[in-house]
Order: structure tokens, then sequence, then C-alpha cells
């Protein structure tokens, strides 16, 4: 396997490769910001460096995957990324996380309920007070995000308060970040999962 920076000389074959469906992708985006690893000479999967160090998100497209060919892959970029200490990794595809699922223990998950819009970024910070709690959230005009995970929150009767809460403002998504242990319950308020970071360990 070999990594490449994708760029305007092989951005076409990239997209090929992948089977990427061009209408919902920006060429420029993929040229700024993602990786290609190629085997026997063609793009098996990609990855993009995330903001915080040693996340990296990862992507098949359309190539045929099992459990033999994920670990392949991670194994490799476990060894070629100059990352210190674990790597870690973002999925958002249903079935690469049920692969990961299998493979790697599973840090945090994201949640959504309502309908997602990537042109919508919550940036503006608020806080809700919760049964004493103060619970900082990030929203936009009609998005929300709220991280328990690194608020150390996961009492069902807080979370389901904070859900109504953000029912009853009407904003069209709410998207939580939570610890594993939370999923089940998350699931029973109507929310579904949007992405998990795993932790790898080097081999």
């Amino acid at each position: 396997m070999k990594i490449e920076k994708i760029n305007k000389d092989n951005i076409k074959e990239y997209i090929r490769d992948m089977g990427i469906d061009i209408t919902y992708v920006d060429e420029k985006q993929l040229i700024n910001n993602t990786f290609g690893v190629k085997k026997d000479n063609k793009f098996l999967f990609g990855f993009v460096s995330l903001s915080e160090e040693g996340l990296i998100s990862i992507t098949f497209g359309d190539n045929k995957i099992d459990d033999v060919i994920v670990k392949e892959c991670v194994n490799f970029l476990n060894n070629n990324l100059a990352f210190d200490g674990r790597l870690s990794i973002l999925v958002n595809e249903d079935n690469l996380i049920n692969i990961m699922d299998d493979l790697y223990k599973v840090k945090m998950i994201s949640v959504f309920k309502g309908i997602i819009d990537s042109d919508s970024i919550p940036t503006k910070e608020r806080f809700a007070d919760i049964d004493m709690k103060s619970i900082k959230y990030f929203y936009s005009k009609n998005d929300i995000v709220c991280n328990l995970y690194a608020q150390n929150i996961q009492d069902e009767n807080i979370i389901t308060k904070l859900d109504d809460f953000f029912d009853n403002n009407n904003y069209s998504l709410v998207e939580f970040i939570i610890i594993p242990d939370s999923f089940k319950f998350m699931e029973e308020l109507g929310y579904k999962c949007y992405s998990k970071r795993y932790i790898v360990d080097y081999e």
C-alpha cells in the first residue's frame, strides 16, 4: 500500500476507484483535505486528518470491504502515520461501522434527531440549566450540538430533560456526542447513530 495526497492530477482516478458520486462532492474540498491509499495500483480507501491531533476520518467509498481488509488498512495507517499515542478513527459509513464495532473500542458516538443540513454549522455557545447543572451546547439558526461526553454527563433523567428542552425550541436538528453506554437509551429517545470514534492500539 502507498499513500497519495489527492490533487488535480489524481482526483479523477480517486473518484473513479472509490465510486464517488460527484453530484454530492466538492472536488476542491477533496483536493484540499484528502489522502488516498492505493493497493495494487488502485485507490482502496481515503482519509482526512482532522483538527484534533491523532484523529482521522476514513472512507472506503463503494469498495467492497470485510474485517480482514479493514484491519489490514487500519494497521497500515498505524504503521505509517506519525501520531503520538493512540490513533483515533472517525467513521460515519454504516457498513464500516458494523465492521469496526467488532474490531476496535468505541470511544464516543455522535447521535442525531432531525434533518441534517451540511451548510448549517452550530458555532454560537449557550448553556441550558438542567437540575442544577449548566450544560454547554452550540447552536445555529436551526441546529444544536451538545457534547455530553466532554461534560461527563450520562444521567438519563438529565438527558431526557435536555432533549425536551431542545424539542420545545423547535430546532430542526439536534446532535449529541455521548459515551457508548448511553447509545441504547438515546435510541429509545428517537436518535440515530451519525458517527462513531474508535481507539486503535498500536500493534
